[in-house]
């Protein structure tokens, strides 16, 4: 005990000082969003918005809660979920098998984004998704990596994954078959979009989707499919009463938050282990368990990733060129390994390549439940959402991801300073 003391007020000593530089930092990029705000805003305009048919959409949106209160409204949508053709039901089938197959894991799923994106690059939200799924799949393997083992217990640990794994699940089951049905309607030349309620979509989307066809307008459905898919992990995910209890209410989770670890990070360009790190930009979540801050969050992420000049081309080259498996070293390879070190890791020096698994090294697949048919939307609250959104004028995260693993070090060596990875 003695003789660890000295190494714990040396990363208490690293911990207070990458504090003190992080709270600095933060200033500092203020006073540079206010510059860059006067010099800047002239090339970081608003997303292009189809306005009318926004308009559109939201009075359709208006006349399905209207009509859902009317009685006996649930009888007649049963009946239209009952007079299909064969032709139709052989289609769903073919769906709901692609959707499960794709829906293994997270290196899965992120790899079925990106070839669908691929197919249709009118899809934005495919490329958004798979950069959303990257940042999962990395946070994944954090859990098993070289520092949070030493900071959380086997248990929170488990449960940490288990409820990045539901979420990244759950919208997977929602999206993917909407994205299928697109390409269906695309090979056969004609809208499918009504057999959306049959693969348990809300009622919400349709009218984007029948928008979207009639009039591709990438923003607005992109748009909408965030909201959507934000709605879905709410009451399965967020307001999950094993998950709040185990998970979201627990002081590791909330220091994710005090110390800016819910970074959703997009490299640009394809990275070398001998070269200088690959920069990188991205947004930080500060409050997971609000549902209007996660919309808020990905219409910027999105705005970012599409309308800045520069990033969009930079970040395609990463995501077709690396191919997804979860570890960090996919994209900073000079800081991160997939060989664990069997040294110890008190005595190694902050800079040394940091233990960072494959997914299929740090967890096993992991059934998705089955999942309730319910709707979420059931009034209009979700449709101030409906507007364009302007990128954020900081963006840059090179050195404050860098700040964070460094911080993420020196807390896991203070608090357990001879500890390894999976002890």
């Amino acid at each position: 005990m003695e003789s660890s003391s000295p190494t714990r007020w040396r990363y208490a000593w690293r911990l207070l000082r990458h504090a003190v530089d992080s709270a600095c930092a933060a200033m500092r990029n203020l006073w540079t969003s206010v510059r860059r705000q006067a010099r800047s805003i002239r090339y970081l305009r608003a997303m292009e918005w189809n306005r009318a048919a926004s308009r559109r959409t939201e009075e359709r949106l208006h006349r399905i809660i209207a009509e859902r209160s009317r009685p006996h409204a649930e009888e007649a949508r049963a009946h239209e979920r009952q007079s299909l053709t064969s032709e139709e039901l052989k289609l769903l089938a073919h769906i709901r098998y692609a959707a499960a197959a794709a829906n293994r894991n997270n290196v899965t799923r992120a790899a079925a984004y990106l070839r669908v994106y691929n197919q249709h690059p009118e899809l934005h939200w495919a490329l958004l998704a798979h950069t959303v799924s990257r940042n999962g799949g990395w946070s994944m393997t954090d859990l098993q990596g070289e520092w949070l083992p030493r900071i959380m217990s086997p248990a929170q640990r488990l449960w940490s994954f288990r409820m990045l794994e539901r979420s990244n699940a759950l919208i997977f089951h929602d999206a993917f078959p909407q994205l299928l049905l697109y390409d269906a309607s695309r090979r056969e030349g004609r809208s499918l979009f009504h057999l959306l309620p049959h693969l348990g979509v809300s009622g919400f989307m349709v009218p984007f989707w029948d928008s979207f066809w009639v009039q591709p307008d990438s923003p607005l459905l992109t748009t909408a499919l965030i909201i959507n898919e934000q709605n879905v992990i709410e009451g399965s995910v967020v307001q999950n009463e094993q998950f709040r209890e185990q998970v979201i209410a627990k002081w590791d989770f909330r220091l994710h938050g005090w110390m800016q670890m819910n970074q959703v990070v997009i490299p640009l360009g394809v990275p070398a282990v001998q070269e200088p790190a690959v920069p990188l930009v991205g947004l930080t979540l500060e409050n997971f368990s609000d549902l209007d801050e996660r919309i808020a969050f990905g219409r910027k992420l999105y705005a970012l990733l599409f309308h800045v000049p520069d990033i969009y081309g930079r970040a395609l080259s990463f995501m077709r060129g690396v191919p997804h498996t979860g570890s960090r070293a996919d994209y900073w390879p000079h800081a991160f390994t997939t060989q664990p070190s069997a040294q110890d890791h008190a005595k190694l020096p902050v800079a040394h390549r940091a233990y960072s698994p494959r997914l299929a090294d740090a967890w096993p697949d992991e059934p998705l439940p089955p999942v309730g048919a319910s709707d979420w939307f059931v009034d209009d609250r979700m449709l101030k959402h409906l507007q364009p959104t302007r990128p954020p004028l900081q963006a840059d995260m090179t050195l404050p991801h860098d700040r964070l693993w460094k911080q993420t070090a020196s807390l896991a060596g203070f608090i357990h300073p001879g500890r390894t990875q999976h002890s």
